[in-house]
């Protein structure tokens, strides 16, 4: 049997290499799925897209390396009788970090005031939920919305309250609660003036069109729709964007991909031996900023931006595919050991947020 992996895959030889199978690097700009003809394995990420594709029925399983399911049409692929494969939640921590960024530098900027102003997280699975953790031992307020879990809302009626919203859900388009266009004029209609609305989630989520007539609200927006073509006046609209990169650290990149590496090896019913991990780490030295923090904040604002400023990852929106493609470099906040700490409230503290403290 032969593999298929996209060449833009972060550490894939060094985990694929394990299976002995013939393995072949493909660009999925330019990948022909359809005039596949061997047996086969495929591996790809969320950028190549399954529907109208007429998958031959050599393809055996499709393996992808995201948590995002709506690129592959698994009802078809059902029909086929071919396998299918995601690497679920293995970048939910990197997109909780990006939160974490937003959040602290949103309080710096004076749009978020911990003591007072309360989050709205909309989607309570392995993202939302991790947050909601976070956030209650910070004791900075939150709620969760979640028609499918335990939350603490039933509805999005009444949404006057939050000062910033964070969207983690699903793109769907069917069943009893859609998410397609979620964020539209009415829901926007319903906020206060100066909410600010985080997307990370999908770009169909938020109605683009309904934000662009919208005032006197903020949106950070790291997924938009149509993408790789995004609407240039959608962007300049948003208060911050990023280019599809929240979930996207050296921690979850690897994560994702041995994940995938482990799907393969489940589909192929072979015992593996995981490859002994080549994360780098970085060391911080505590510092008496992160107390002054947690006394006016309630939050380490200034060691997680010092860790990752997601500003920094802000783009022109004609680049966005090949920033995409290529962001392999942040660092996860579980590589980072944080030294000297001597105080055991800041040690637990920073431990929840994933930092090592020795």
């Amino acid at each position: 049997m032969k593999i298929y992996i996209d060449e833009k895959i972060p550490h894939s030889d060094h985990f694929f290499q394990s299976f002995d199978l013939d393995a072949e690097k493909f660009s999925d700009g330019s990948f022909e799925i359809e005039k596949l003809e061997e047996s086969c394995i495929v591996v790809v990420r969320s950028t190549y897209k399954t529907h109208e594709r007429n998958i031959p029925n050599c393809v055996k399983y499709i393996c992808s390396v995201s948590t995002g399911e709506d690129h592959i049409d698994k009802k078809i692929l059902e029909k086929k009788n071919i396998k299918y494969g995601f690497s679920t939640g293995a970048n939910a921590i990197a997109v909780q970090e990006y939160f974490y960024s937003c959040l602290s530098k949103l309080m710096l900027e004076n749009k978020f005031n911990p003591r007072k102003d309360k989050i709205l997280i909309i989607g309570a699975g392995n993202i939302g939920g991790g947050i909601k953790t976070v956030l209650d031992y910070f004791k900075i307020k939150s709620d969760t919305y979640d028609p499918f879990k335990d939350s603490s809302l039933d509805s999005l009626s009444d949404l006057s309250a939050y000062k910033l919203i964070t969207l983690h859900v699903p793109y769907t388009e069917n069943g009893d609660h859609p998410t397609r266009n979620l964020v539209d004029a009415s829901f926007l209609s319903k906020l206060s003036k100066g909410t600010v609305i985080l997307n990370t989630s999908r770009g169909g989520v938020v109605s683009e069109e309904d934000f662009l007539h919208s005032k006197d609200l903020f949106l950070i927006s790291d997924v938009f729709k149509g993408e790789p073509n995004l609407s240039l006046k959608f962007c300049e609209k948003n208060y911050y964007f990023t280019p599809h990169i929240a979930g996207h650290s050296q921690f979850s990149r690897y994560a994702m991909t041995k994940m995938a590496f482990h799907n393969v090896a489940d589909y192929l019913n072979i015992e593996v031996k995981e490859p002994q991990s080549i994360l780098a780490g970085k060391e911080e030295n505590y510092c008496k900023e992160t107390i002054n923090d947690l006394k006016s904040f309630l939050f380490p604002v200034s060691l997680i931006l010092k860790i990752y400023n997601f500003t920094e990852d802000v783009f022109e929106p004609s680049s966005f595919e090949r920033i995409r493609d290529d962001y392999n470099d942040r660092i996860g906040f579980s590589q980072v050991n944080v030294k000297d700490c001597n105080d055991p409230q800041v040690k637990k503290s920073l431990e929840i947020l994933g930092f090592k403290v020795i």
